[in-house]
């Protein structure tokens, strides 16, 4: 596997649904790519701050409403 390819894949390694041998595959050539590592450890936590983050926002309830109308519209026209 060539970084490229790990690269490709980090998502998928994160939420542990690649084929148990592509992960394997991946766990080898983080043992020789320090790089990977590093990038993928920077990945992880990106991710996990994004998540984090977006669970905090709250959406005003004028906006709230303003979407809820303007589905009520869009669906009558339906």
């Amino acid at each position: 596997m060539v970084c490229k390819e790990c690269i490709d894949i980090f998502g998928d390694y994160l939420d542990e649904t690649l084929d148990p041998r592509v992960m394997a595959e991946l766990d080898e050539h983080f043992k020789d790519c320090p790089p990977c590592v590093a990038f993928f450890n920077t990945y992880k936590e990106s991710t996990r701050m994004c998540k984090d983050t977006l669970a905090d926002i709250s959406i005003p309830d004028t906006i709230c409403n303003h979407i809820r109308s303007h589905v009520i519209e869009a669906m009558k026209k339906c």
